[in-house]
């Protein structure tokens, strides 16, 4: 549909948006009752399923390159037919060329031919969710939703706390979520190194700092190890090295306060220690060069003995690929280091029940804004979980004992198709939707023990870190946007060339420490702090809860 009169509103900046594309551990498929079960209508939904007359939806929507092997657009999936089957409705799907995601998405609205629905994130939007709502690109969804979304309304009136993910601090809502339904799957990415050498050497599992040191120094030296642990600038940049010291490199909170991390005292020691690891050997020399494909290469090369990854695409990768080629390799996952033990990291990552870059967003493009509300109800009611979770009963998965076992025709592909490849002809559980995501997907999904014990070993301290609340939360209006960005643009230029200088041993961090944090404060860091301290007031007075964050599984809902 045209729709040229967003586009007479929106500045040139708003166009600068970065869709987030969906992460391989975004969830599987199931289904309880039977095929000719299926068309039935929602407690309470006003508009009746399946639709009378058939109903059309065109779906922005990045397509995972996983899929490829078996379709080229998510409309050929076997799910998408069994949809059209049970709801009586097509969806036509405009996927972006991976990679050029944003520069497509612009074209898309500078031409006016926006579809009904967006899934990504606005989060990247210059001025947020709300400004792209000023500029008439998406609808205010609130009062229609318990109207005709009445399971998604049930779901937030039984989880309250997901309205600070959902609705802005206008009481805005513009789209239906993408849910996780436990706690369980929250968190999937971590350290891991080799469990074949620890054990030839006799070392146990390193879990702070101090003994993490030691492992790579015993890799290096015992086993020639070239890039004891490899990955990139980014990876010892991130919270599983500085959630050591209590920090990260950017904004977090602290005792009510915004805070950011990288003139913080602690950030210096941190970085004194990683100076060290880099300066004795124990980190790949390749950190500011390094890709996917050549740390697999040292991972696979016996050159590096650990690094970070998810449980799926790491773990799940190099596992299965040196079976063959080497018996005894094996890795085993490290616990989010600390400093002394006992200790936790506050910063672990965990999606939380949300992941808003798996949101459909409706937009004002929407020709039956009652209907695309139904339709993404529909995945909020147990039988439509059970579809998105699993897919087809008898065919992609059968119910043993209560539970929802994926077949043979996905598990063990007879073609060789991979479970990450099937997973998405019958199912969303691999990529994200509007339902909530079944832990029982990804009990499945994680067929190696290794993979298994990773998940137990990162989530160890989940509740304390939910209670230690130190993630900054708070949404800055388009005028602050606009304040802040340039400013903020050039403290983090200006950061990462001074760390890669310390690391590289081209500068002192003693000697530059002082220089380095009077350079940021004289590129605004601390009206930056202001403006982001009263959005993170603001929010906290909209959402109250937000400083007693609670736990809870939206699956729970189903029982």
């Amino acid at each position: 549909m045209k729709s040229k009169k967003i586009f007479n509103k929106m500045t040139t900046g708003s166009l600068l948006i970065a869709l987030l594309t969906s992460t391989v551990m975004s969830g599987c498929i199931g289904e309880e009752k039977k095929a000719e079960q299926t068309n039935s209508t929602p407690t309470g939904t006003a508009i009746k399923l399946p639709f009378e007359k058939p109903v059309k939806f065109r779906v922005w929507d990045p397509l995972m390159s996983t899929a490829l092997p078996i379709m080229k657009n998510y409309a050929e999936s076997e799910l998408n037919k069994e949809l059209q089957k049970r709801l009586n409705v097509t969806i036509e799907y405009i996927h972006p060329t991976e990679g050029s995601a944003k520069e497509q998405f612009n074209l898309m609205l500078t031409s006016g031919d926006i579809p009904d629905f967006i899934v990504g994130t606005f989060g990247d939007y210059p001025g947020g969710r709300e400004k792209a709502f000023e500029d008439g690109i998406l609808v205010d969804l609130k009062n229609e939703i318990p109207k005709y979304a009445p399971d998604l309304a049930k779901i937030y009136e039984t989880y309250p706390d997901l309205l600070m993910d959902v609705e802005t601090e206008g009481g805005k809502q513009f789209g239906a979520p993408f849910l996780k339904g436990d706690q369980s799957i929250f968190t999937f990415f971590g350290g891991f190194l080799r469990k074949d050498w620890l054990t030839e050497l006799g070392m146990p599992v390193p879990e702070t700092i101090d003994e993490f040191y030691t492992v790579m120094k015993t890799f290096k030296e015992k086993k020639g190890a070239t890039a004891p642990f490899t990955g990139t600038v980014g990876n010892i940049k991130g919270t599983y090295f500085t959630g050591a010291w209590g920090i990260n490199q950017d904004h977090f909170i602290e005792n009510g306060k915004v805070v950011y991390g990288a003139i913080d005292p602690r950030f210096k020691e941190y970085t004194k220690t990683m100076v060290k690891w880099y300066k004795d050997g124990i980190l790949d020399p390749e950190l500011a060069t390094n890709n996917g494909k050549t740390i697999d290469a040292k991972i696979t090369a016996n050159q590096a003995g650990a690094t970070l990854g998810n449980t799926g695409s790491g773990l799940g990768k190099y596992l299965p690929l040196m079976k063959s080629k080497d018996p005894k390799f094996d890795l085993v996952a490290v616990p989010y280091l600390v400093r002394n033990k006992g200790d936790f990291n506050p910063f672990m990552p965990k999606d939380g029940p949300t992941v808003n870059n798996g949101t459909w967003n409706i937009t004002s493009a929407a020709k039956n804004i009652p209907e695309a509300l139904a339709f993404l109800n529909y995945g909020y009611t147990k039988e439509g979980s059970m579809l998105y979770n699993f897919g087809i009963e008898g065919v992609s998965y059968k119910m043993e004992n209560g539970y929802p076992k994926y077949t043979d025709l996905v598990t063990n592909n007879p073609n060789g198709q991979p479970f990450a490849t099937m997973g998405q002809m019958y199912t969303r559980a691999l990529k994200d939707g509007p339902f909530v995501q079944d832990k029982r997907y990804f009990e499945q999904y994680m067929v190696l023990p290794q993979q298994q014990e990773s998940l137990k070993v990162w989530t160890k301290y989940a509740d304390q870190v939910t209670k230690a609340n130190k993630n900054y939360r708070g949404n800055l209006t388009p005028e602050e946007v606009s304040q802040i960005t340039s400013k903020q643009n050039e403290i983090n230029t200006y950061k990462d060339e001074m760390f890669l200088k310390w690391l590289m041993g081209k500068e002192d961090v003693d000697a530059t420490w002082d220089k380095y944090v009077e350079q940021i404060k004289k590129l605004g860091i601390e009206d930056i702090n202001k403006v982001r301290q009263n959005a993170y007031d603001r929010f906290i007075k909209k959402f109250p809860q937000a400083l007693n964050p609670q736990s809870f599984n939206i699956s729970d809902i189903f029982k």
